[in-house]
């Protein structure tokens, strides 16, 4: 079974390369530049997990990621954004976020996250690790 992720992010160059990283992973990858797209999205298809940037040109990434979470509550959201800040790691977490990942990320640590992502077993774990 194919696993689906979308990648929230209004830099085009950090959609491409979270695509290129997660192309070795045999994923459905789908990318876009703001809120509103993510939401639309969200209603249209389900996502296994989705990376989402905090600061999108539109709506604010904490409000798309509250409505995530109503809409698709097994959807695990990957909280990502260069405003890495114990109140932002914490607000992300009390939001209901999978995971925090402050700008900018290794390989490593994306490929980490994406395993953790796609292991239900993993997810108490990853959670712990955020905090």
């Amino acid at each position: 079974m194919n696993r689906s992720v979308l990648i929230v992010d209004d830099d085009k160059l950090t959609c491409w390369g979270l695509e290129k990283i997660m192309s070795t992973h045999n994923l459905l990858i789908t990318s876009v530049n703001n809120g509103r797209d993510a939401i639309s999205e969200v209603v249209s298809r389900p996502f296994n997990s989705v990376f989402l940037d905090i600061n999108l040109p539109d709506i604010n990434g904490f409000d798309v990621l509250k409505e995530i979470r109503k809409l698709s509550p097994a959807t695990k959201v990957i909280v990502i954004s260069a405003d890495d800040t114990v109140s932002n790691r914490q607000r992300a977490m009390d939001e209901g976020s999978f995971h925090f990942m402050g700008k900018p990320f290794s390989v490593p640590e994306i490929k980490k996250v994406i395993n953790s992502c796609m292991s239900d077993s993993q997810t108490d774990q990853c959670r712990e690790q955020t905090i």
